[in-house]
């Protein structure tokens, strides 16, 4: 099912730039690194949501260019 992942990714971005925050004003070393860590998960969830909506895009305009091909294309060929 084709989904708007435009949302999604601006998400997991604002999700990344708090945990960056937090890491920034954390006094604790161990603190620090846990959310070191989660905004760099958030961010490869945003460009995996971000990868996932190119393919998705490209394969619908590959099966369109494919069906155009077909209609056009002589039987014979």
């Amino acid at each position: 099912m084709p989904h708007d992942s435009t949302d999604q990714i601006a998400m997991c971005r604002e999700l990344a730039d708090e945990a960056d925050r937090r890491a920034s004003t954390s006094g604790h070393e161990t603190a620090r690194k846990d959310y070191e860590l989660l905004a760099q998960s958030w961010q490869r969830l945003a460009l995996s949501y971000q990868f996932s909506s190119h393919l998705e895009r490209f394969l619908r305009s590959d099966r369109a260019t494919q069906r155009q091909s077909r209609i056009t294309r002589p039987k014979w060929c």
